[in-house]
């Protein structure tokens, strides 16, 4: 064979296949090489529905929320003429989470200092109502009793100075009516006299009838003793609806 034909037909052969590599590498799209991750990507902005379902409360939607609950209102009124009041039947004083029965009391004939005299009988398990006094919500002094140490001590916030002025005095009457009093005084202990007339004087100066509807609460103090008495006196504000 000739050398110089042989040399010529290899070189074409050569050619001929960089030629028909170069027509794949023109057909083939690059296959990108990914870069590595240098940072931390952003979180997406939540939306304003994302943003509440974060913070709601896990269980309960938007639409399921318990409305607030509301709150009794107080009408202000005219007190009721004595003749129409009836007797209360329990009393509380919601900031001190009080809420006692209310009975009306009996008398007794005892002797005080070698006297004679009536008493009020107190219940252990209830306030008493002195019925010789107004009902509730009427014109006049509504007058309640009640143990501090003996019983039940059901009174034992005011001789421990937890009643304050400023604060509503609830007195519901029998036929389910809640007539509403604001503490207007709160008296200092008043030490208990032997002498009859002495205590009979200091009894009335806040038991007696007024032209104003008013609440008079009286108890004993210390709270571990008796040795004296304490006053609360409360004005009618109004009815409850």
């Amino acid at each position: 064979m000739n050398p110089k034909r042989s040399l010529r037909k290899h070189t074409f052969s050569v050619l001929l296949v960089l030629a028909l590599f170069a027509v794949l590498l023109a057909g083939c799209e690059p296959i990108p090489i990914p870069e590595a991750a240098t940072s931390t990507p952003e979180p997406p902005t939540p939306t304003a529905a994302a943003a509440t379902a974060a913070t709601a409360t896990p269980g309960a939607s938007a639409d399921s929320a318990a409305p607030a609950a509301a709150q009794p209102m107080v009408e202000t009124s005219e007190p009721i003429a004595v003749e129409d009041a009836a007797a209360p039947s329990q009393l509380s004083i919601p900031e001190l989470g009080l809420e006692v029965p209310v009975v009306s009391m009996a008398w007794q004939v005892t002797e005080v200092a070698g006297k004679r005299t009536t008493a009020w009988v107190l219940p252990g398990d209830a306030l008493g109502w002195q019925s010789n006094s107004v009902g509730a919500g009427a014109a006049g002094n509504l007058v309640i009793s009640g143990h501090q140490l003996l019983g039940e001590g059901l009174l034992a916030t005011i001789a421990l100075g937890e009643v304050a002025v400023g604060q509503e005095i609830l007195v519901t009457d029998a036929e389910g009516t809640v007539f509403v009093y604001q503490v207007s005084e709160v008296s200092e202990p008043i030490a208990i006299s032997e002498d009859l007339a002495d205590e009979e004087s200091v009894a009335a100066t806040w038991t007696a009838q007024s032209g104003d509807a008013r609440l008079t609460l009286i108890t004993g103090w210390p709270d571990f003793s008796s040795t004296h008495r304490i006053f609360v006196t409360a004005l009618f504000v109004g009815v409850q609806s």
